[in-house]
């Protein structure tokens, strides 16, 4: 390419997305458009690319401008990236894609690495991301399951192997008449066919995003529930959708009319059959 022969540094470029919101950024200095898309500059950098037989250090580091400082005069353009991860860590996954462009011909951007972040670390004035590659995610499965005697499948997963619970026959929805940080409460919460204890609440929020909350404690026929501390607050008013969790056992599987996919072997001995017994002919 022209710019290694001559010495030009390419520009590096940034995607990031969480579920249906995108943020675009550039290593130029200056805002360039490509392909109809617009990569605001930013102080933005990562580290060297590995691709090696070890997974730990196939890891990609991610570092750009953020405030901390609630009154600071004047924020930088990666600020709304940052605020996926403060102050709280979000719930779902937000990927990466790295690419590199060269400015000069304007030519087709390379890509060059995907992945999902894992873990922020939040310094002065930046934001350090660690990410990882995206087939990562995948790496566990297939791998089969374990030989015992609750089910080990999980709750609403889909599929041949799946628990395949209907989630619209189970789920609540109403609107919250009262909310804090700590609990919330609904009239719809005591319509509920099981306790909704260790399921989730999950609401819209302005941006668009679908936000998660787990519950913590929820007496069946109360309209109260105890949210797990940490996270997004829903505000009194909000549309909400309760989903209870599965105990992962015969009974709880029966009560919800599951059995053809449990996942558990109910006849697997308590104890070994052969634990302690001497195998000698002697």
């Amino acid at each position: 390419m022209l710019h290694e022969r001559f010495g030009r540094k390419p520009v590096h470029l940034f995607v990031f997305t969480r579920q249906h919101l995108v943020w675009r950024y550039c290593t130029a200095d200056r805002d360039i458009e490509v392909d109809g898309k617009v990569y605001l500059s930013a102080q933005i950098e990562r580290s060297a690319i590995k691709q090696t037989i070890e997974r730990a250090k196939d890891k990609l580091s991610i570092k750009f401008a953020y405030l901390l400082d609630p009154d600071a005069a004047e924020y930088p353009v990666t600020e709304s990236l940052g605020d996926n991860w403060y102050p709280y860590a979000p719930h779902d996954a937000i990927g990466v894609v790295c690419m590199e462009f060269d400015a000069g011909t304007g030519g087709v951007p390379k890509v060059e690495w995907i992945g999902v972040v894992i873990q922020p670390k939040f310094g002065d004035a930046e934001i350090e991301l660690t990410c990882e590659p995206g087939n990562g995610i995948n790496r566990a499965r297939g791998q089969g399951s374990c030989w015992q005697r609750t089910c080990g499948k999980t709750p609403y997963s889909t599929g041949l192997r799946g628990c395949n619970l209907d989630r619209a026959v189970l789920q609540v929805s109403g609107e919250l008449s009262a909310a804090s940080s700590q609990w919330v409460s609904a009239p719809a919460f005591a319509d509920s066919a099981f306790t909704l204890a260790g399921g989730f609440l999950s609401w819209t929020a302005a941006n668009g995003l679908l936000m998660r909350r787990e519950v913590a404690a929820h007496e069946q026929g109360s309209t109260q529930l105890v949210l797990v501390p940490g996270g997004p607050n829903p505000a009194t008013g909000d549309a909400v959708i309760a989903l209870p969790t599965c105990p992962r056992t015969w009974q709880a599987c029966a009560a919800r009319g599951n059995t053809d996919n449990y996942g558990g072997s109910l006849f697997k001995p308590v104890k070994n059959p052969v634990d302690g017994v001497s195998m000698s002919w002697g």
